[in-house]
């Protein structure tokens, strides 16, 4: 919107059920405003501003009910508030794009989302961020720790040898010699060449069955990921939204809904998914980005998410799967966007 300045907390102190603030790509300036006035928050979008300098300890401590904090691509330094950590409602945090340093604090949450990527922090990751996904923390080049690179165990001083001369140790006679081993005897040779043969015959049909049975599954069926263990593993298939007025499920809801085929091509399929809520959305599985990175996939799908045009479909959600990738849209009956752009009358053709 291009705002700048100061955000005046105070005069927005006297709506109490103000619980969304958003004031994202924008230039505000300056520290932090005291967002602890507004104590009914539930969301505060403060990404891609200009605000500079550290947070104070107790920066956020009477939003107890907050569950979304973005300050992603600022200029914030110093240690990241021990208050953040203590807020038990929130599910996504982004801090990520700033410099913050020090150590990451010990977050107390289960099963929320986190962004510390590209800023200055050091020292050990904290036991319970061990099964993050590791591009979370991507450049902090001082951190170390699960799920990163073992942190360096201190070295010991050097140990002072002394200059007096060591006493002479009585020499004692070397071993004999072992006998070498006998040779292996002509006649098992056949056997074991016979072993490896069957051996890489029995592997051969295995892969022939396992190709088999992949290619006997229905063409048009919308799977779900394999059963995986771990936090890490869980995030890997983990939906991601990019609108907050769209009612949330999870990937599972999703795969197990009824699907209708809407087209395919040499990028991949559209499906139409029916959800149990009574909504219907629309799901493009792409299997030509697996050469795509994850962060450079969830920077563009971001990039997506900002969009928005009377005549474009606005993305809702998408997920990085290692064997392919889903983007969910909004379902729109009757008609393309050809139609939608032209009308039916010039598509039909003449008689």
């Amino acid at each position: 919107m291009g705002l700048s300045g100061t955000i005046d907390v105070d005069s927005l102190s006297g709506f109490s059920k103000l619980r969304t603030l958003s004031f994202m790509n924008n230039n505000f300036n300056g520290s932090l405003p005291d967002f602890n006035k507004l104590s009914g928050l539930r969301s505060l979008y403060l990404s891609n501003n200009q605000f500079s300098g550290d947070l104070p300890k107790n920066a956020f401590e009477s939003l107890a009910r907050l569950k979304k904090l973005y300050l992603s691509k600022n200029k914030f330094t110093g240690e990241i508030p021990s208050s953040i950590a203590n807020l038990r409602k929130v599910i996504e945090i982004k801090f990520d794009g700033n410099k913050f340093s020090g150590k990451i604090p010990d977050f107390k949450q289960h099963n929320f989302t986190l962004n510390l990527s590209n800023n200055a922090l050091e020292g050990s990751i904290p036991a319970s961020l061990s099964k993050m996904d590791p591009t979370i923390f991507s450049g902090n080049k001082g951190l170390c720790g699960a799920p990163l690179k073992t942190c360096d165990s201190p070295t010991s001083p050097p140990t002072i040898q002394s200059s007096a001369p060591s006493p002479a140790l009585p020499t004692t006679p070397s071993p004999a010699p072992s006998p070498a081993p006998p040779k292996t005897p002509a006649i098992w040779l056949p056997t074991i060449v016979f072993l490896v043969v069957t051996s890489i015959i029995f592997a051969t049909l295995t892969l022939l069955l396992i190709c088999c049975r992949s290619r006997v599954q229905p063409p048009h069926s919308i799977e779900a990921p394999p059963p995986t263990s771990g936090a890490s593993q869980k995030n890997d298939v983990e939906l991601s939204f990019l609108r907050d007025d769209r009612e949330r499920f999870d990937l599972a809801e999703l795969l197990k809904s009824t699907a209708d085929v809407l087209g395919s091509g040499s990028f991949g399929s559209s499906h139409k998914a029916a959800l149990s809520v009574g909504s219907s959305m629309v799901v493009k599985r792409h299997k030509k980005m697996n050469n795509v990175g994850k962060e450079e996939f969830i920077k563009h799908m971001e990039n997506l998410g900002w969009l928005r045009h009377e005549n474009v479909l606005p993305l809702v959600a998408y997920c990085y799967r290692r064997e392919e990738k889903l983007l969910v849209y909004d379902f729109v009956e009757n008609g393309s966007l050809a139609v939608h752009l032209h009308g039916y009358q010039t598509l039909r053709k003449p008689h």
